[in-house]
């Protein structure tokens, strides 16, 4: 306790001045690096992806996995339903699992060849040996 009767607690002092609070240097603004960013060059056909209110696309829009074929169908399908109904979600949500088969189908697809030069060697030595 001091002379006035009040209680020094250790840490106390967040109301106080600027320079003895405790939480005060990382309050201080980080000095700026000199970052720059400049504006990504705008992408073309964004129709089928368009999101309802914006005018433009925002900065970090970006297409890694472009709508195509049967997915591709069903997420613009999906783009033209309003986005506060549960359908719109759920169609883009079978849009991402039909884009899962359709790659792992694609990744199999080096395997028809090869089943098939196995199956015309395999027919064609069981005729040679049956002579």
């Amino acid at each position: 306790m001091d002379d006035a009767g009040r209680v020094n607690v250790s840490g106390a002092g967040i109301d106080g001045a600027t320079g003895v609070r405790p939480g005060v240097p990382r309050e201080r603004r980080a000095p700026d690096p000199g970052a720059h960013w400049d504006r990504p060059e705008q992408q073309h056909d964004l129709t089928p992806l368009a999101r309802s209110g914006l005018l433009h696309a925002t900065p970090v829009f970006g297409t890694a996995a472009p709508p195509r074929a049967l997915s591709g169908a069903v997420r613009r399908l999906a783009y033209r339903v309003p986005e506060h109904r549960a359908t719109r979600w759920a169609l883009l949500l079978a849009g991402d699992r039909l884009d899962v088969i359709e790659h792992r189908l694609a990744a199999g697809l080096w395997l028809l060849p090869i089943a098939a030069a196995l199956a015309v060697g395999y027919v064609g030595v069981s005729r040679a040996l049956r002579r």
